[in-house]
């Protein structure tokens, strides 16, 4: 339902349209006079409300309704009090005629004086008094409320939180919101949630914005577990799962900042734009000066301006989205756009590996033992297969024919396969292919190189494409690690994730780690042809990724992708969680509240090395014996 223009009071007609359409379950999302608003995504059991107080300001209270499918923020000033009363009555008395109970949440803000930091100077904690009827102290309701919220935390400390029974139900100068709700033989029940404000500045009342988005997440799931109860045990609604009764309509803003934040994101290639144009010249010149010359790499010219790109992605409304769980992963996205941005400005400067160790995790012990470990235990030899190898065009074709079949599947992929001259390896760029025209296949890397990249990489930017975030296509922060992981995951899927092939990829794990340390060009390349046995070709190509730009060390994400998938999918997790858009590893959990939701909805497209004859087998394997070894195809 459209935003209508913001009406003077709250009139029988408007009561009526709105009860009209909560009876045909149609949404509702209306102003109300004098700063108010009613949002309520479909029939459901509850109400959240916050009344402004009458005289002063309340910063920052508002913002803990805002997050609910369905919540009421009352009209400032004591005129619409009756008014309110009454849209609330026939909201009630229209949802309980179809739940058999409804329950109303209204939120306040507690004195400032509490919010006042300890004698020692330190802050408070967050802290929370439940108020209830005393026939509703008991209620399984009530007890998980109290549960979720004694989890809220700041930092490392938990909340405060009290039960009071029996105690006036309503914010201090304000009337209960009827004074039939709560009582012993009313079908509506009432609890108030007293908020100690922490959130703001006791003395000026300004906004500790960081703060008040914590506890609003933190709130927010523990009212929806309490609403779950409230639903099972007290109406006739049966919802899956509590996060299922989370909201799945939007306020623009939430829409707008998504379009931006992926605008943003798809105005520069970070990869294409850190790859030297030049690899394979400068290798030429580095063998004819037996190893001991470093290159000199040629990048292409910066077609975007990082500040001005930085401007507009500060200028996105991510505040005014409402929504805790987008919000959070909007300002995850900002906050790495925003990093990417600094790495191209940074591009040829000693700033670049601080910027890239910002932007990627540094090259932990644990990691690079793991690496060692494999170095170690699998013999170094021939990374390609001898004798006839597949042209860059035979390569492309089989691509091309492997983005047709999903093309059969949904027509909306529009993804296409392009050989190109700057380019020295495989990139897929906007969920299209690009393919190094001077590059040699193995026969046997061919299928674990399609799934990795048309598999993986092409089909979540098109699963992501599907949804109505195009964050899922672009990619939300971190996604790189997870993309890398399953794409070997792919390969070992199809029986292509071979002792050579985990050879490389944890030599590029000590490579990063060598340039996260201060090695040199020169040092690297030494480190893994003396150290660890390698080729000069591939030494040099490895050392060629993880110095460019003048250190990149995103390399290390694809061991340590892969490590995180086997332990995620070890601990039960769901690959197709991972394959809705690109994501990270970290965010499953936030796809699965959005897939129960109905936010998202269920990919098109099924990765066809899925449907290999071993996969089963396969994945139970990975699932049973995290050795990555143990995992990977003999030479």
């Amino acid at each position: 339902m459209a935003t209508a223009r913001r009406p003077s009071v709250i009139g029988s007609r408007l009561i009526e349209q709105i009860s009209d359409r909560l009876d045909r379950n149609l949404p509702i999302r209306r102003s109300l006079p004098d700063g108010g608003r009613l949002h309520i995504d479909r029939q459901l059991p509850f109400l959240v409300i916050y009344r402004p107080p009458a005289k002063g300001e309340d910063a920052g209270t508002a913002r803990f309704v805002k997050g609910e499918a369905s919540y009421l923020i009352a009209p400032r000033g004591g005129k619409h009090r009756q008014q309110v009363t009454a849209l609330v009555s026939a909201i009630a008395d229209a949802l309980t005629e179809v739940f058999g109970g409804f329950l109303i949440v209204e939120i306040w803000a507690g004195p400032d004086d509490d919010a006042e930091p300890l004698p020692s100077g330190l802050p408070r904690p967050a802290g929370f008094r439940v108020v209830t009827a005393r026939r509703d102290a008991d209620a399984p309701s009530v007890l998980r409320l109290l549960k979720g919220l004694r989890r809220v935390r700041i930092g490392r400390k938990l909340a405060d939180v009290e039960l009071a029974a029996g105690s006036r139900l309503s914010p201090r100068g304000i009337a209960r919101i009827s004074r039939s709700f709560g009582t012993a033989t009313s079908p509506v029940h009432l609890i108030g949630i007293e908020i100690r404000p922490v959130y703001r500045d006791s003395e000026t009342g300004e906004e500790y914005p960081i703060v008040g988005r914590t506890i609003h997440r933190q709130l927010s799931r523990a009212l929806q577990q309490s609403l779950y109860e409230f639903a099972f045990h007290q109406t006739t609604h049966r919802p899956r799962h509590y996060q299922a009764l989370g909201r799945r309509a939007f306020v623009k803003a939430a829409n707008r900042a998504d379009a931006e934040l992926a605008a943003v994101g798809s105005a520069f290639d970070l990869l294409l734009m850190v790859s030297p144009v030049n690899t394979d010249r400068e290798y030429g010149r580095f063998r004819r000066a037996n190893f001991e010359r470093p290159p000199s790499f040629v990048y292409r010219h910066l077609d975007v301006d990082p500040t001005a790109l930085k401007r507009a992605l500060y200028s996105i409304p991510i505040d005014r989205v409402e929504d805790p769980t987008l919000e959070s992963i909007f300002r995850e996205k900002q906050r790495e756009l925003s990093l990417q941005l600094d790495l191209l400005g940074d591009r040829g400067t000693t700033r670049f590996l601080h910027t890239g160790t910002a932007l990627y995790g540094a090259v932990d012990t644990t990691l690079v033992n793991m690496a060692h470990d494999l170095m170690t235990r699998i013999p170094p030899g021939e990374t390609q297969q001898r004798g006839r190898t597949v042209s860059a065009v035979a390569f492309a074709s089989a691509a091309a024919a492997e983005i047709e079949n999903y093309r059969h599947i949904d027509p909306n992929v529009r993804a296409t396969v392009e050989l190109r001259d700057d380019v020295t390896s495989l990139v897929v760029s906007r969920g299209s292919l690009l393919v190094g025209s001077k590059m040699r296949f193995a026969p046997n890397r061919v299928e674990p190189l399609i799934q990795h990249e048309v598999g993986t990489h092409v089909v979540t930017y098109w699963n992501g494409a599907a949804q109505r975030f195009r964050l899922l296509a672009t990619g939300l922060a971190g996604y790189d690690e997870l993309q890398e992981g399953l794409a070997v995951l792919a390969e070992y899927l199809v029986a292509g994730l071979t002792e050579p092939r985990l050879r490389t990829l944890a030599a590029r794990v000590i490579a990063a780690r060598a340039v996260g340390d201060g090695s040199q060009f020169i040092d690297t390349f030494r480190l893994l042809t003396a150290d660890y046995g390698m080729a000069p070709r591939p030494a040099f190509q490895i050392a060629a990724r993880v110095h460019r730009g003048g250190g990149f060390i995103k390399d290390a994400v694809y061991l340590r992708g892969l490590q995180r998938v086997v332990d995620y999918l070890g601990d039960g997790g769901r690959l197709d969680t991972l394959l809705v858009g690109k994501i990270s590893v970290d965010h499953a959990p936030v796809i699965e509240e959005l897939q129960r939701r109905r936010v998202l909805v269920p990919p098109p497209l099924r990765p066809s090395y899925l449907d290999h004859p071993d996969t089963h087998y396969r994945l139970e394997r990975l699932r049973n014996n995290g050795d990555l070894v143990a995992l990977a195809q003999p030479r």
